[in-house]
């Protein structure tokens, strides 16, 4: 593993469902191990931790229950991770049998890509990002006051976001972001933390990523409205 992204192991790479989810998988900034067969997934995740298995093709060579006992078997590597399959429609059945015993969640690999999009992320514990880039100000406190420097957010969550700047942030150090949303609507003020700088080559910026510690007014409730949007989601 090269940072501390959690890592997704997905059976089923070839799959028209998997080539829908690719891109949203790799928005939320996860990484993605792929191999072909369930088999093949059910080998690795017990060799090697991963955080999430997302099954998309059915086993050839194992029942289902089969390769869920081999991640879940106490000697595995990934014993404790998350478990969704993506069902063919008409073939749920034998994996709602394994809800509670071993798989977390059944969709149907046909449902629309950003709700299993929200499931991904709520196995992971992982807010749903977007790539909406907003002109943003940082507001630095310092020692005779306050600085500001700009930037731009490169992707956001509900908990946090990274914004390309080359202002000289540390990890800790606190700041009042003014989220620029459009002309018509006023800037979502939020107090942040930094929690880490932005890696050029993992992130493709100079920045920093940072945590939502408090927003003003009803900025947390108009930021959620926007990321729906931006996610499709039109419903809760």
């Amino acid at each position: 593993m090269l940072d501390d992204r959690p890592i997704v192991l997905v059976a089923g790479s070839g799959r028209s469902s998997f080539e829908r989810l690719a891109p949203v998988l790799d928005r939320q900034k996860l990484e993605v191990v792929q191999v072909t067969s369930a088999e093949d997934a059910a080998s690795l995740a017990y060799s090697e931790r991963v955080d999430l298995v997302i099954l998309d093709a059915e086993p050839s060579e194992m029942s289902l229950q089969e390769i869920v006992a081999i991640v879940r078997a106490a000697a595995s590597a990934s014993n404790r991770a998350s478990f969704l399959v993506l069902a063919p429609p008409g073939s749920a059945d034998a994996a709602l049998a394994l809800v509670g015993r071993g798989v977390n969640r059944v969709m149907l690999a046909a449902d629309p890509v950003e709700l299993i999009a929200q499931q991904v992320a709520a196995l992971l514990h992982v807010a749903p990002r977007t790539t909406i880039r907003f002109p943003t100000r940082l507001l630095v406190g310092v020692a005779d006051g306050s600085e500001e420097a700009l930037g731009a957010v490169v992707n956001i969550s509900a908990t946090g976001l990274l914004v390309e700047s080359d202002a000289d942030l540390a990890p800790g150090q606190h700041v009042v972001i003014s989220i620029d949303v459009g002309a018509d609507d006023e800037p979502i003020a939020v107090k942040a933390e930094v929690v880490r700088r932005a890696d050029p080559v993992r992130d493709g910026v100079e920045g920093v990523g940072l945590r939502f510690l408090s927003f003003a007014g009803d900025g947390r409730a108009r930021l959620e409205a926007i990321l729906d949007r931006a996610l499709g989601i039109t419903g809760h």
